[in-house]
Order: C-alpha cells, then sequence, then structure tokens
C-alpha cells in the first residue's frame, strides 16, 4: 500500500516540474488609475404617522350625513399627509458615515 502512495507522490510531483515559469507583462502596459464620479440617492425616511392607514367611516344609510362628515375629515388628513411627504420628499439627507472625516 505504501508503495502505490509513493507511486502517486512521485507521479504529482513530476508534473508539477514540467510546468513552465509564467513570466508577468511589464508595468509599462498598466492601466493608471482615474477617479470616478458616483452619484448614490440616499431617500429621505418618512415617518410612520404618515404612512399608516386611515380609518374608513361606515355606517347605515341613515346616518348619511354623519358617515360623510366623517369622510371628509379622513381625506383632509390624507390630504396632510401627503402634503408633509411632500415637504420632505425634496430635503437633502446626508448618508450614515460620510462627512465626517471617517
Amino acid at each position: 500500500m505504501s508503495r502505490l502512495v509513493w507511486l502517486l507522490i512521485v507521479g504529482l510531483l513530476a508534473g508539477c516540474a514540467s510546468t513552465p515559469s509564467t513570466r508577468l507583462p511589464g508595468a509599462e502596459g498598466a492601466v493608471r488609475p482615474v477617479t470616478q464620479v458616483v452619484i448614490r440617492y440616499v431617500y429621505v425616511p418618512v415617518d410612520s404617522v404618515l404612512t399608516g392607514p386611515e380609518f374608513i367611516a361606515e355606517g347605515p344609510l341613515s346616518m348619511c350625513p354623519h358617515v360623510a362628515a366623517e369622510r371628509k375629515a379622513a381625506l383632509q388628513r390624507c390630504n396632510a399627509k401627503l402634503e408633509a411627504i411632500a415637504a420632505k420628499q425634496g430635503t437633502v439627507v446626508e448618508p450614515e458615515g460620510e462627512g465626517k472625516g471617517e
């Protein structure tokens, strides 16, 4: 059994010796580094209060004026939330870890 192992080792080592050495190209063919500008968009986080669902009023036909008033109030609250989100949308946010000399 040991003869088989030695034969295998000698065969592997003989294969390693016959590989030619690789020559690396000279430095004259190297590419010079160039600064690349990468634009990274950072989205403004929106408060969970502004993204929460609104209650939709429901009721029988006899309470139609009351239900309509509640639905109108819910629409006004939704519009106020959308205005608050639109006001935040154009603001610039500094990404974490940047601009602090790190």
